[in-house]
């Protein structure tokens, strides 16, 4: 049978690798870094170097590759150990100084932009919550410390760790701006005492928040000042308007009186009755007190008539009886009644001054106009038609003008208490009233915080 053409070179092959394995050639160390040398300087080529040595061109090739790599890391050995040296050491040293000098002024510099984009570091700036916590994340991913960080932004410490513990315990939420004004005032006025002023607002309308004030200070026993009325009846919608126009004096008499009687004034005015005519009011006041001391409504405005209303005024007052040194002088204007001889006789009997106010400047007598003005406002709010309902309305609102009325002018005190004397005594009774419902009110205050 005839066999394949593979079969007998098989046999033959592996023979021939036998032979040349068993011949080969070992080469030392030595011998192949010279092989390798001699390739290297090229002299002649890899091939014949090759074959003159009886080596393979792919062993060659291995050769040299491994001597490049151990001479490459031979030499790395050496960079390594090179850098350990003293003075690698310390410029690696400055490089890491030089690497946080530049991140701290880096970080100083975004800090100074932030702060002057922002406006930080005013002195009183309000900051809103979001500003607050951005801040805070500004000092805690800062590698500068808190104190130097506060400080490039402008930042009390005290307010930055106030901000923080907020911080802490509520979150973002206790950043929020809380308000100034105390969860509770100690002089707060109690509930039982704000119903009872509205209850006195509403029982006497016609008082204002000045009136009412003092008004329940002197009944009550018990201090409430104007302002604290006023915001109570604004807050109860009592507030309103008048219905009457206020006119103020531009100018004020240079000459003040110190005590009652010492001047007098005296004017006329007038009032319509429906289907009677004009009446015509003549009043004594007092310029000291505002008292009115006396009147009369009369059919005119003769001299008869102002007489007439002195003598009353003399009698009420006591002038008439009493020894003075220094009897009521007179001021009005230069009305025909006024400056007529028969006046000027009558006071020179009784002893009595009497002084006129400039032509055309009313406001010399402004006590007694503005008394007209106040008299009307009220009066005049209704229609008369018998001369006896004015005089009744007239005599009414002049017992409550004297006895009732508060006046801002003269201490929140009645005409009556200041020409009666009372004024002192009754001034130094509302300090006392004030100072003992100020430490009741402390005092309430404490035992509901406690």
């Amino acid at each position: 049978m005839r066999q394949k053409p593979g079969t007998r070179k098989e046999p033959a092959e592996k023979v021939v690798k036998d032979i040349r394995r068993r011949t080969r050639k070992h080469h030392s160390a030595e011998e192949k870094i010279r092989i390798v040398l001699e390739g290297l300087r090229g002299e002649d080529s890899i091939a014949e170097l090759c074959r003159r040595e009886g080596i393979a061109t792919s062993l060659y090739y291995s050769w040299s590759k491994e001597f490049l790599e151990a001479g490459k890391k031979r030499l790395a050995g050496d960079t390594a150990r090179q850098a350990t040296s003293p003075e690698v050491k310390e410029l690696r040293h400055e490089a890491a100084a030089l690497k946080e000098a530049v991140a701290d002024l880096t970080l100083e510099n975004r800090l100074l932009k932030k702060k002057h984009a922002r406006g930080w570091g005013v002195r009183g700036m309000r900051y809103p919550a979001t500003e607050k916590l951005e801040i805070i994340r500004q000092v805690e991913h800062s590698h500068l410390p808190a104190k130097q960080t506060l400080g490039l932004l402008g930042i009390p410490r005290t307010t930055f760790y106030r901000w923080y513990d907020r911080y802490l315990s509520l979150g973002a939420a206790g950043l929020e701006d809380r308000p100034s004004r105390p969860s509770r005032v100690w002089n707060r006025i109690p509930d039982k005492v704000r119903d009872e002023i509205v209850e006195l607002a509403l029982d006497e309308p016609e008082l204002s928040p000045r009136e009412l004030a003092v008004r329940f200070t002197d009944t009550k026993r018990y201090f409430v000042s104007e302002a604290s009325v006023y915001r109570l009846l604004k807050a109860q919608d009592l507030i309103t308007s008048p219905a009457f126009v206020v006119i103020k004096a531009a100018d004020e008499f240079h000459e003040k009186t110190t005590r009652p009687n010492q001047l007098w004034q005296t004017d006329f005015t007038y009032f319509k009755v429906v289907g009677w005519g004009w009446f015509y009011l003549s009043t004594i006041l007092d310029d000291f007190s505002r008292y009115v001391i006396a009147w009369r409504l009369c059919t005119t405005m003769k001299t008869s008539d102002v007489t007439a209303t002195l003598e009353d005024a003399l009698i009420a007052s006591g002038c008439d009886r009493a020894t003075v040194a220094h009897r009521p002088r007179l001021l009005s204007d230069n009305g025909s009644s006024y400056i007529s001889g028969e006046l000027a006789d009558w006071m020179a009997s009784r002893n009595m001054d009497h002084v006129r106010g400039a032509p055309c400047h009313p406001q010399t007598q402004g006590k007694i106009e503005r008394w007209h003005q106040t008299l009307k406002n009220r009066v005049l709010l209704e229609n008369y038609y018998l001369p006896g309902a004015l005089e009744a309305a007239i005599g009414d609102f002049i017992d409550h003008y004297n006895h009732h009325r508060y006046h801002e002018s003269l201490g929140n005190l009645t005409p009556a208490d200041v020409y009666l004397g009372r004024a002192e005594a009754i001034l130094r009774q509302r300090k006392e009233i004030k100072a003992r419902t100020i430490e009741k009110r402390r005092l309430l205050h404490r035992q509901t915080a406690a």
